[in-house]
């Protein structure tokens, strides 16, 4: 009997250090697709310029987003499926290159003079709205996210 409960103790050990070494590289983080829709678009000339940041940083300097894209306009829209995104907290800016010189062109006063937009429709007073405001949670196999240039 002494024997026997060596042994399943014995048994029990093997099994603990087995789940606690083991590789637990196979369970993969959840990830989606993000649709960003953009309307409102002057025209169609020149391109949209989509950016993804997953952090303030990344939102307010494009060139830090998560991931950027430029997409073709087509009747005043656009969209792109941002595809294998890590579940987690994104804001989106986008703004229409019309002219396609890859910036966001500004007056003499530094007022965007072409179109552009938030997630969540966010709209700042003197400046781009904070993070917080164009931010939402991609927690789902499939989200879109609406974007009203202006």
């Amino acid at each position: 009997m002494k024997k026997l409960f060596v042994i399943i103790g014995i048994c029990v050990l093997f099994l603990s250090a087995t789940v606690v070494f083991s590789d637990n590289s196979q369970v993969a983080a959840k990830t989606g697709t993000l649709t960003v829709v953009v309307e409102g678009c002057a025209g169609d000339q020149g391109f949209a310029k989509i950016a993804l940041a997953n952090s303030i940083e990344g939102y307010k300097d494009s060139t830090k987003a998560f991931m950027t894209k430029k997409v073709p306009i087509s009747k005043g829209k656009t969209m792109h499926n941002f595809k294998d995104v890590p579940f987690g907290e994104y804001a989106v800016t986008v703004y229409h290159d019309e002219n396609s010189n890859n910036k966001l062109d500004r007056s003499f006063f530094g007022k965007p003079t072409e179109a552009y937009g938030f997630s969540n429709n966010a709209r700042g007073i003197i400046s781009s709205p904070d993070y917080k405001k164009a931010a939402f949670v991609l927690d789902k196999a499939d989200m879109t996210v609406m974007i009203c240039v202006e």
